[in-house]
């Protein structure tokens, strides 16, 4: 187990400083989240991104439509060593703890399985459009609740793009852009309210990476989010079909917009096939 200055804290009886981003937690804006600067080891996050090449893994996420751009791994993927290091610490009981103690959430479970999370990498002009995370993991239905996102790009600056938004959604407006810098972690809320996305694109020739993981509970009785999937928000800076998107995903069952998305990849192979004078 890696030496984490909050996991010692979690010794001491009285932790002034754990009371203070417990506090902080629960009263953020527009939804509980925390910004912790160096939380891991300087030395954990380097391994880590020099092991970062999603090409060399087994089982890769592709994302490429209207609402995001962005690749990760998934449920199979064998981890490097140093990137599972990293998963092995927030998985296991002490750093479990740790997010019960800031967020008073109890009965924590982690995923092994990373599903969601894990490795994720978002190359020049990459994006991801406000949205709600999923509310329930697919295989176990626990009731997801928190999301832990650990950045590892350094060197990185506002004209990068990429920056983490957290959005109200009554009056709907960004509330919060969190620079996705080197050894920076959010801790945020999973829930009806949580928006979120980084929706400005990020600047070519830069790749911006992070490491992801949720926290589930039993499922509670009263829990408003049955949702399976992630949910968009629709916002002024949108493209107009990007809004059209939201709103027909906001109609239809997931199976009937994979359909329509397939069709339309289709056309487009055979329009551009056409225009290249080619034919099959």
């Amino acid at each position: 187990m890696a030496d984490l200055p909050l996991l010692r804290e979690l010794g001491r009886p009285d932790s002034p400083l754990l009371d203070r981003l417990a506090r902080d937690y629960a009263t953020a804006r527009p939804f509980p989240y925390l910004v912790m600067d160096d939380l891991f080891p300087a030395a954990l996050l380097e391994g880590a991104l020099r092991e970062f090449d999603l090409s060399a893994l087994n089982d890769v996420n592709v994302f490429r439509n209207q609402m995001q751009t962005r690749r990760s791994t998934s449920m199979t993927t064998v981890l490097p060593s140093a990137v599972q290091q990293f998963f092995d610490i927030v998985h296991a009981a002490p750093f479990l703890r740790l997010l019960t103690r800031l967020t008073g959430i109890t009965g924590l479970v982690p995923d092994p399985y990373l599903y969601g999370g894990g490795m994720h990498e978002v190359g020049g002009q990459g994006h991801f459009q406000v949205h709600l995370d999923f509310g329930h993991h697919p295989v176990t239905h626990l009731e997801n609740r928190l999301a832990l996102i650990t950045y590892l790009n350094s060197g990185w600056r506002g004209e990068d793009g990429g920056a983490l938004e957290l959005w109200h959604d009554r009056p709907r407006r960004r509330g919060v852009e969190i620079c996705p810098s080197f050894a920076c972690t959010v801790l945020m809320e999973q829930s009806v309210r949580a928006w979120h996305g980084h929706p400005t694109a990020v600047r070519p020739g830069r790749v911006r990476r992070s490491l992801i993981a949720y926290f589930y509970t039993a499922p509670r009785p009263q829990a408003r989010d049955r949702r399976g999937d992630t949910l968009y928000l629709a916002t002024y800076s949108q493209s107009a079909s990007q809004r059209l998107e939201v709103y027909l995903r906001g109609l239809l069952p997931p199976l009937v917009m994979d359909v329509a998305r397939a069709c339309r990849r289709r056309r487009i192979r055979h329009a551009r096939r056409g225009d290249g004078g080619g034919s099959v």
